[in-house]
């Protein structure tokens, strides 16, 4: 008798340690990234500047890109190049909600490039916990941006967004989204 109560009390323990245990790497992968610089825009450009005082941007052609949602307008600047940490980006893309600056996204190619990426937001905004990047996609969490890098193995092409959660079309009573 005694015997069985030991050995249900050692199931017991071995179960509330099995328990913390999980309990502990789901507290991991859910730990996001914070920026702990905030971003008051990027590459000279500030969250809220009215589309009027941008020079050089062109409404995007293609419909699906250039209006993606009611109130956003997507433009580009024709002919500029931009690199950051020795990534050149393929397309620059800025997005205006309410004609007003709201969101940048950059397409570049390559995994290699995806690391450099990481490297330079890591050294601008805020380290990533290490589980998360594994991640396909990765979202630094700030007070009013969101930045995220994705790629996609496929074909082979990443995106990286800055996004000012105060000027999209949703709703931003939680930060666990991004982009728009």
């Amino acid at each position: 008798m005694m015997r069985e109560g030991k050995s249900a009390g050692m199931l017991l323990i071995g179960m509330m340690a099995v328990g913390l245990l999980l309990g502990g790497l789901a507290q991991g992968l859910a730990e996001a990234a914070r920026i702990t610089k905030e971003p008051s825009g990027f590459n000279g450009y500030t969250w809220g500047t009215p589309l009027v005082q941008v020079a050089g941007l062109t409404r995007v052609k293609d419909p699906k890109i250039a209006e993606p949602l009611p109130g956003v307008e997507v433009y580009e600047k024709p002919g500029e190049v931009l690199t950051v940490n020795g990534v050149t980006f393929t397309r620059v893309l800025y997005r205006f909600y309410k004609s007003q600056l709201g969101g940048i996204q950059l397409t570049y190619e390559g995994k290699e490039n995806r690391e450099k990426l990481i490297q330079w937001i890591e050294e601008q905004y805020g380290r990533v916990p290490p589980v998360e990047r594994k991640q396909k996609q990765i979202e630094w969490h700030g007070e009013s941006t969101v930045i995220t890098l994705g790629y996609d193995v496929v074909t082979k092409l990443g995106q990286l967004w800055f996004t000012y959660l105060v000027l999209t079309p949703f709703d931003n009573s939680t930060t666990d989204t991004s982009g728009y």
